[in-house]
């Protein structure tokens, strides 16, 4: 943006100029109101004189009366004359009559053409009532000493160095506008490419690097190839400025925690996830105090405590109004212009906060559950081995038959552990089962079950004929889960049927398992996924139940990208519906 007019360089230029013709002008104009009017009088003084020198010449051959002489020497002139006695008597005079006037013995032009010489003077004449210059020469009348004097009016003399100082000041003012033009030109001219290249700077300085900088000649060459280059480097210095900025915030914005950058106690800079996790935009926090910016009170505050420190800290808070657990750590940057920094990195704990307390609960459930069954093996053996040492043959397979069965339990628990840690690792993308297949093996595995209860065994494949139905998942998971699905469905109903039925959509495939079992109480649907959580525990012990099977579906369901719904009613029965993405 250009310089603003008063302050510019062209202005200053033009001024220094406009000087200069101003001193050579008042120069001029004092010449012509000191000098020129003194060289007038000078000049005047020396035509008087010459004028009285040829009066005396006149004078002393005149034959008629001085004050006929005098007059005729002076007619049709301006000048006037007079004679003058050696005692200061006035003889003749060409405007006035000599006896009206007064002796002039004290005039100086008088004192000094008595004595010789040539008497100038510049008074008020006392009869003519105005300014008037008086030259005096020697002279001789009647042979005795006298004086002649011509005078004039400085009247005369006024205008006539007025007209030389008019046609001076006509001339000084065609000369000063003449040269205020060329100055302003001049001006212009030698302005324009100083302009032009100022006008780049500016640019360059607003950040505007776009703009080309002119290609100036002669003294301004350097100067213009300089700022050309200039420009150049710092067009390249901002792009990799721009590109490590881009980067960093890239970055930032790809983290998991939230950051912010404080100066003092006020925001700086955030990344993206601390929008996100405190669900406030960058505009409310940017250029904010940390207590303003929508923080819980117990993160800001902690920040606040932390920004006193002279070293990094870290802390565990919460949890918050929303039952987060966050970990911050503040790390002091040093001072800038005074103002202390510091980068703040919020990591939300809280998952993993849950994800601790899930393992110790599952620790402590699965030492529990492993716990019954070996101490059952141990108290069995104990009571087998007093039994055949006392010859009760008949008690000790007894015992050794329950010990059979709470091996068997242990050995299931020990596989449901192994199928669950299985299943905590990412499937492949590429992995396909044949649902019908997949249903026919598991029946073909529970059906001896059913019918040692009695119960029967229904498949309902209405939906899918001349279909085939892949789902996306693994054979291996989903053999887990329909065991478990139907190993329960089986165990919790003691008449009736167990039906198995499958459905497919464009992009998903619905299968549900039905019985006509004792169902599960409301207050328990929402908690039969968690691990070793068991409705009714006395009849999950007495049917070799583990507490992990419905866990395990939900793992397999949840690897799958599925979804997985119970409905139950008491004492009528359970559906469990799982939904998977289709193979297609």
């Amino acid at each position: 943006m250009r310089t603003q007019w008063p302050d510019s360089y062209r202005l200053r230029l033009i001024l220094g100029y406009v000087l200069v013709v101003s001193v050579l002008a008042g120069a001029w104009a004092w010449s012509l109101y000191g000098p020129i009017t003194d060289a007038v009088i000078e000049q005047q003084q020396a035509h008087l004189q010459s004028v009285a020198q040829a009066g005396v010449l006149v004078i002393a051959c005149a034959d008629d009366s001085p004050g006929q002489v005098v007059k005729q020497l002076v007619a049709h002139t301006d000048l006037r004359m007079t004679i003058v006695g050696s005692d200061g008597t006035v003889l003749a005079d060409s405007a006035e009559d000599p006896l009206a006037m007064g002796n002039h013995s004290e005039r100086p032009e008088i004192v000094e053409a008595l004595s010789g010489g040539v008497g100038k003077d510049i008074r008020r004449s006392a009869t003519q009532g105005f300014d008037q210059m008086y030259v005096a020469v020697p002279a001789t009348y009647l042979g005795e000493s006298a004086a002649l004097r011509v005078s004039e009016s400085l009247e005369r003399i006024s205008e006539l160095s007025g007209n030389a100082r008019q046609t001076g000041l006509v001339l000084l003012g065609l000369s000063v506008i003449l040269a205020l033009i060329l100055a302003a030109r001049t001006a212009t001219n030698t302005a324009r490419p100083v302009e032009r290249l100022a006008d780049a700077a500016c640019a360059m300085a607003a950040g505007d690097l776009t703009s080309g900088v002119p290609a100036e000649n002669g003294a301004l060459e350097p100067l213009s190839a300089a700022l050309t280059q200039l420009r150049m480097q710092m067009k390249a210095r901002i792009g990799e400025l721009e590109a490590e900025r881009q980067s960093l915030r890239t970055v930032l914005d790809g983290l998991g925690d939230a950051v912010f950058l404080l100066e003092g106690r006020s925001v700086r800079l955030v990344n993206r996830t601390a929008t996100q996790m405190f669900r406030t935009s960058v505009a409310e926090m940017r250029n904010h105090d940390i207590a303003e910016t929508g923080l819980p009170a117990s993160v800001s505050s902690a920040i606040a405590d932390a920004l006193a420190e002279t070293s990094s800290t870290t802390l565990d808070v919460g949890p918050d109004p929303l039952q987060r657990y966050m970990r911050l750590t503040v790390v002091p940057l040093g001072v800038v212009d005074g103002t202390p920094r510091h980068l703040v990195v919020i990591a939300d704990t809280t998952d993993r906060m849950r994800l601790d307390r899930v393992r110790r609960d599952f620790v402590a459930n699965a030492s529990h559950e492993l716990k019954t069954p070996t101490s059952g093996i141990l108290l069995l053996s104990e009571a087998a081995a007093n039994a055949a040492s006392d010859g009760d043959t008949d008690q000790a397979l007894a015992f050794l038959s329950q010990i059979e069965a709470e091996a068997a339990h242990l050995r299931q628990l020990v596989l449901d552990l192994l199928n669950l840690s299985r299943l905590e690792s990412t499937p492949s993308a590429a992995s396909m089962t044949d649902m019908r297949q997949a249903i026919d093996l598991s029946l073909t595995t529970h059906r001896r079950a059913a019918n040692a209860k009695k119960l029967e065994l229904r498949v309902d494949f209405s939906a899918i004929e001349g279909v085939d139905v892949y789902v996306q998942a693994d054979r291996t998971d989903m053999a887990i889960a329909l065991d478990n699905v139907l190993a329960n469905a089986i165990a919790y109903t003691e008449t009736g049927t167990v039906t198995v039925a499958l459905a497919a959509a464009v992009s998903t495939v619905t299968l549900s398992v039905s019985d006509t079992g004792m169902g599960i109480p409301a207050e328990d649907l929402p908690r039969v996924f968690e691990r070793f959580y068991r409705v009714d525990r006395a009849r999950s012990r007495d049917s070799g139940g583990t507490g992990l099977g419905l866990s395990l579906v939900r793992h397999v369901i949840e690897r799958a990208e599925g979804t997985i719904e119970i409905t139950s009613a008491m004492n009528v029965g359970t559906t469990v519906t799982i939904t998977l993405p289709r193979a297609l």
